[in-house]
C-alpha cells in the first residue's frame, strides 16, 4: 500500500491506496490532513461524535466527496460493531443507507461510492476487479468475531458472474498487535471464531512473544490485521490478492485518530471504494 493523493475540483486529500485495487476503483483510506476540524479533531475529522464542530466536519466530508467520489454522495451505514451488510442500489439516498444498522456497504452498480469509518478498528475495502461490484467493511475485534468481512465476502460472491479469484482485499490502517492488548474475555471470543488458527497463524500474540514492547506486556495482545487475511483466506481469498497496510493508528498520532490512544477525545478517518 502506497501514500498518494486524490483529486477532485476543489480539493486533493492524502491518502492510502492499494495497488491491488489502483486502476480499477475510485478509492483511498483517508489519514486526518486535509481538512479543516480544530484542536484534537484536526484536520480531516469525517466523525460527528465526541465535540467537533458540526460544520467543519460537513465540510471535511464535503472534501471526500469531490476528492474521492466525483461529487456524488457517499453511502455509510450505521455502525453498530456487527456483521450485517447493507446493498446499496444506484439512486437509493445516502440517508436512507446512514439508517440501515450495518457494518459493511456493498454495491455492484457504477457510480455509487461506498465508505466506513474507524478510529482503531479495520477498514477494508474489496473489489472484484472484473465485475467492478465493491465493498466497504468497518471491522474492530467484534466484527471480525462476528464475521462482518466473511459476510460481505460472500454477498459478493453471490453476486451474478462473480469469481472468487477476481476478488482483491485492502485491509487499511487500524490499531496494530502492537497497542492491542486485550483481556481474557477478547481472547476467548477470538478463539471461538476462528479456532487454533488464530494463535497459530499469529492472530493472537501471547505474553513474552516476540514483541517491540515485550517488556511492558502484560496481556495477550491480537492482531486484526492477520484476523482480517485468516477470514478472507477462509473464503478462498489468494494471499497475492490481500493487501495490509500495516499502519498503526495509535502509533502514528501525527497522521491517524486513535480513539484508544487519545481516550476517546478523537476524530474519524474513512476508506472509500468507488468503480467509476
Amino acid at each position: 500500500m502506497h501514500d498518494t493523493e486524490i483529486q477532485g475540483h476543489a480539493c486533493h486529500l492524502p491518502v492510502l491506496q492499494s495497488e491491488l485495487l489502483v486502476g480499477r476503483f475510485r478509492h483511498g483510506f483517508t489519514t486526518r490532513h486535509g481538512g479543516v476540524s480544530q484542536g484534537p479533531f484536526d484536520s480531516l475529522n469525517l466523525g460527528g461524535r465526541w465535540g467537533d464542530d458540526p460544520g467543519a466536519v460537513a465540510e471535511n466530508h464535503r472534501r471526500l466527496r469531490d476528492a474521492g467520489a466525483g461529487g456524488a454522495e457517499v453511502h455509510f451505514g450505521w455502525q453498530v460493531h456487527g456483521a450485517e451488510v447493507a446493498v446499496v442500489a444506484a439512486g437509493q439516498p445516502a440517508g436512507v443507507t446512514g439508517a440501515t444498522r450495518a457494518d459493511a456497504v456493498l454495491t455492484a452498480s457504477p457510480g455509487v461510492a461506498l465508505g466506513v469509518l474507524a478510529a482503531d478498528c479495520v477498514p477494508i475495502l474489496i473489489g472484484n476487479v472484473v465485475t467492478g461490484a465493491c465493498a466497504a467493511v468497518h471491522s474492530g475485534w467484534r466484527g471480525a468475531v462476528a464475521g462482518v468481512l466473511e459476510a460481505a465476502l460472500r454477498r459478493l460472491l453471490d453476486l451474478p458472474g462473480a469469481r472468487v479469484s477476481d476478488l482483491r482485499v485492502a485491509i487499511g490502517p487500524s490499531i496494530g498487535p502492537c497497542c492491542f492488548e486485550v483481556g481474557a474475555e477478547v481472547i476467548a471470543e477470538v478463539e471461538v471464531a476462528f479456532g487454533g488458527a488464530a494463535r497459530l497463524q499469529g492472530g493472537i500474540r501471547a505474553r513474552g512473544q516476540d514483541h517491540e514492547r515485550d517488556q511492558e506486556q502484560e496481556k495477550d495482545h491480537v492482531d486484526l490485521w492477520r484476523l482480517g487475511v485468516l477470514a478472507a483466506q477462509n473464503l478462498g481469498v489468494a494471499a497475492a490478492h490481500i493487501d495490509v497496510a500495516e499502519r498503526c493508528t495509535v502509533c502514528a498520532g501525527g497522521r491517524f485518530f486513535s480513539y484508544r490512544r487519545d481516550r476517546g477525545r478523537t476524530g474519524l478517518q474513512g476508506a472509500l471504494i468507488v468503480a467509476p
